[in-house]
């Protein structure tokens, strides 16, 4: 039997030597209200580890426009976890569904200033 390569990195996988640099790509990333309340959740916990199912109900309770759970979870494992962790941000464990955040001292300063600005 063939296992296919994962189509994401395992947890196990060191982004430290790849931080975020460009305040293009910090400003890309944070552009969208679902990533930002996603980074922003993922900052303000004691843990760096979170189930994607943990995450799309946060989304859901916080962003009025997103209609249930189930929506925040698909846009979260075909959009938004893909584009994070194309970047770095998180790691993603695919079988247990699990993100892992790596601290990125850009994005962390910029989302202080948001959380001032999102009501």
């Amino acid at each position: 039997m063939i296992v296919p390569e994962p189509l994401m990195t395992s947890l196990d996988t060191d982004h430290t030597s790849n931080p975020i640099s460009s305040l293009e790509t910090a400003c890309d990333l944070l552009v969208d209200t679902q990533r930002r309340t996603i980074l922003q959740y993922l900052s303000d916990q004691e843990t760096d580890i979170a189930a994607v199912d943990e995450l799309a109900a946060h989304v859901h309770a916080e962003i009025e426009a997103v209609p249930n759970p189930n929506h925040a979870r698909i846009a979260l494992v075909h959009t938004h976890v893909p584009k994070l962790v194309d970047t770095g941000v998180i790691e993603y464990d695919q079988h247990d569904e699990i993100v892992q955040y790596q601290d990125e001292p850009l994005l962390e300063a910029i989302l202080a200033v948001a959380a001032t600005y999102d009501a």
